[in-house]
């Protein structure tokens, strides 16, 4: 996640013997906020239920054996039930020596081909993500050669099979409405300790309240409250685990003034009040 940040950017590091990121996760059930990053996002879930929000109300829910693409500079959120999955994420640093012009594709996969090719390459693109999990797990010798073919061989099926060239032009202005959506993600950041609104978001860019509302909809899935919210239950969370100070001080600190609204959204993202939370996953 975002360093020092709530969910907005999520900084994405790659393992320390490889140039991506690879990881094995196990999730109890978590919802992680509208956010974006620079790397590509795939994410197979072995078993439970994930699903993943995108713009323009899509969703994308992927079970046992299935898998999810998030797109780079796409905003997304992610609502986890509980699951076990792999994730490879990788950063545009590393598809750019190879394919200049991969921010003018869009990657999707059908989770239910209809003809028996697609079900056979489909197939064989779970297999190449297993068989990743499987040598970078027992690590035998040489391994950073087997795991670096998969990951090239991942990435061509990718580009040559699950993936859309878009035009210059609608890239363009699809990176107008990202820009516009990460200012104003920076804004309520910057100032989520302070009682700011829908209204003042609207008057510190210059548009109509209604339209901002809309247009933040839209793109992230969620209200303008909604995620003001979830930026400040990422600051408590954060504090929660990693100070002594007090709940209310907390909640006072990232401007959590009306408790019950507060506490409504951190229950809805962790399932407990502050207290049991910091309880249960707290320092020793």
């Amino acid at each position: 996640m975002a360093e020092n940040k709530a969910t907005r950017h999520e900084i994405v590091t790659s393992n320390p013997d490889v140039d991506v990121r690879f990881y094995y996760s196990k999730d109890e059930g978590s919802y992680v906020s509208p956010h974006w990053h620079n790397s590509l996002e795939i994410v197979y879930v072995i078993k439970g239920k994930v699903t993943l929000n995108l713009p323009c109300n899509v969703k994308v829910t992927a079970h046992d054996g299935e898998f999810f693409i998030a797109n780079p500079r796409e905003i997304h959120s992610v609502l986890s039930e509980k699951n076990e999955a792999l994730v490879l994420q990788i950063p545009r640093k590393f598809y750019d020596r190879y394919v200049p012009s991969m921010h003018l594709r869009k990657f999707a996969v059908d989770m239910s081909p209809a003809n028996e090719v697609d079900r056979t390459r489909l197939e064989r693109l779970k297999k190449i993500f297993m068989d990743m999990h499987i040598v970078y797990d027992i690590r035998p010798e040489g391994y950073l050669l087997r795991f670096n073919s998969l990951l090239y061989e991942l990435l061509f099926l990718l580009i040559h099979s699950y993936s859309e060239k878009i035009l210059p032009k609608d890239f363009d202005r699809e990176n107008k409405y990202f820009n516009r959506l990460k200012d104003i993600m920076d804004f309520i950041d910057d100032h989520h300790a302070e009682p700011v609104s829908t209204s003042e978001v609207a008057q510190e860019f210059g548009y109509n309240a209604d339209y901002l509302a809309r247009f933040f909809k839209k793109y992230t899935n969620c209200t303008l409250t909604d995620y003001i919210y979830m930026v400040r239950v990422g600051y408590v969370h954060r504090d929660l685990l990693n100070t002594d100070l007090a709940v209310a001080e907390i909640l006072e600190r990232h401007g959590c003034t009306n408790h019950s609204l507060f506490m409504r959204y951190f229950k809805e993202q962790w399932g407990c009040t502050p207290k049991e939370h910091r309880n249960r996953y707290g320092a020793e």
